[in-house]
């Protein structure tokens, strides 16, 4: 069977399963359909493997051989297939356009679903498939030349397409209530706008009290009814807005986007703003002691770099 129709197969297998009565294939539909995705992904890399590479571009260990004529091929080994790290990197790199923000958003769904949602609704899961909609319809369209309603079918494509569209009403009405407060950052409201409730999953996290001040601000999930305040659901968006950029960023030896704020505790102190997204307060980016810069890492609202700190603690 090709990865191909694997990819298909998945899909449809996903919106049958949402479909279903029975609540327990509610976390199915939610494997199947981001497995489909990185199938489909996958078989575009393997179009693209050259023949007699055994489909190369979908390998995780690649080897060096001689093609006989004092020249060098590179061929794949095993049976173990890239992750979604290295299907990123390669895509990347043979210019295959995907809207990875959103890969990553449905696998980082996906995971949460299985682990941490007790009580999954089919209306939880709309997040997943209205993002999950774009990515099959323009990868299906613009990177396989194929229709999305030949290929899945009319049953998986319309499920799709009404899905989707009822969630985009759902989540405008949820952006411009978010967007009818001054957040005073930008990052904030992006944060909040993509923000996914802790209890259900769902991407419809509305504000009842629209045009409040920011401190005054109640938030509700449109799913599960879970409320928040202001400084719980900030700091809860902001970190998870942030999360990906952090992680890549320290695995590649740079600094964080984002640190724990010394003054109000949340990691949300927004190093290129120089201050808390949350409680505004800005801390000594220069030491009071040599005059250096305080490294990200170091920063405790003290105004002292840790060798600084630790030589005068050394001294008391």
């Amino acid at each position: 069977m090709s990865i191909y129709k694997n990819a298909i197969d998945s899909i449809v297998l996903g919106i049958e399963d949402y479909n279903s009565a029975d609540p327990r294939r509610l976390i199915s539909a939610t494997r199947n359909l981001v497995s489909g995705i990185l199938l489909l992904i996958k078989h575009k890399l393997v179009t693209l493997s050259p023949a007699g590479s055994d489909e190369v571009l979908i390998k995780q260990r690649v080897l060096p051989e001689s093609d006989g004529k004092g020249g060098v091929v590179w061929k794949g080994e095993g049976h173990k297939t890239v992750d979604v790290q290295q299907i990123q990197e390669r895509c990347r790199s043979l210019g295959i356009t995907v809207d990875w923000k959103r890969v990553d958003k449905i696998v980082r769904h996906r995971n949460e679903i299985e682990h941490y949602y007790p009580s999954l609704t089919q209306a939880a899961l709309r997040t997943l498939i209205a993002d999950s909609f774009i990515i099959i319809r323009d990868f299906l369209r613009v990177q396989l030349g194929e229709d999305p309603l030949t290929e899945l079918g009319t049953p998986t494509w319309t499920t799709l397409t009404s899905v989707a569209d009822v969630y985009d009403k759902e989540k405008q009405d949820c952006e411009r209530n978010v967007e009818s407060i001054d957040w005073t950052y930008q990052q904030v409201q992006d944060a909040l706008n993509e923000w996914q409730c802790p209890q259900c999953g769902s991407g419809l996290i509305d504000v009842v009290n629209p045009g409040a001040n920011k401190w005054a601000a109640r938030f509700q999930c449109r799913v599960c009814g879970r409320e928040f305040d202001f400084e719980t659901a900030a700091a809860k968006a902001i970190e998870s807005f942030f999360a990906d950029q952090n992680y890549r960023s320290i695995k590649d030896g740079g600094e964080e986007a984002t640190i724990l704020c010394p003054n109000c505790g949340h990691e949300t102190y927004d190093l290129e703003e120089d201050c808390c997204l949350i409680c505004e307060e800005s801390v000594e980016r220069k030491c009071q002691r040599c005059g250096g810069t305080i490294p990200a890492s170091e920063i405790d609202g003290s105004g002292y770099c840790g060798w600084c700190n630790h030589m005068m603690s050394k001294n008391d």
